[in-house]
């Protein structure tokens, strides 16, 4: 037989079906959890803890900028061995814009 666990079932919330796919889409753009989420919305405040996982588009910004820096090393290879250093500049100056782009979508200063 199963031990009972002193703990009361969770409050489960099924949005009509005609809702759903919206509001998955909020969920998702909030960064937050399905149920820090509801309570957010619910109580008007901000969740209890911080969120668990960053928005699908931080993530992707985030990993955009670690590879600006792969890229940006593999810039620095190529003019050490002489290649266009005109067109080498340009790029590094596009980049570093890139860059610089990322951060602030990430709420941070270049």
């Amino acid at each position: 037989m199963a031990r009972q666990s002193g703990r009361e079932p969770p409050i489960s919330y099924r949005p009509p079906q005609a809702l759903r796919e919206e509001f998955r889409a909020r969920v998702e753009k909030s960064g937050l959890t399905a149920g820090a989420f509801i309570t957010q919305s619910v109580f008007g405040g901000p969740a209890p803890r911080q969120s668990r996982r960053p928005a699908v588009e931080h993530r992707t910004v985030a990993r955009l900028l670690a590879e600006t820096a792969q890229v940006n090393a593999q810039l620095q290879t190529l003019a050490a061995g002489g290649h266009d250093p005109a067109a080498l500049e340009s790029a590094v100056r596009e980049l570093r814009e890139i860059r610089a782009a990322c951060l602030e979508a990430l709420g941070r200063s270049p």
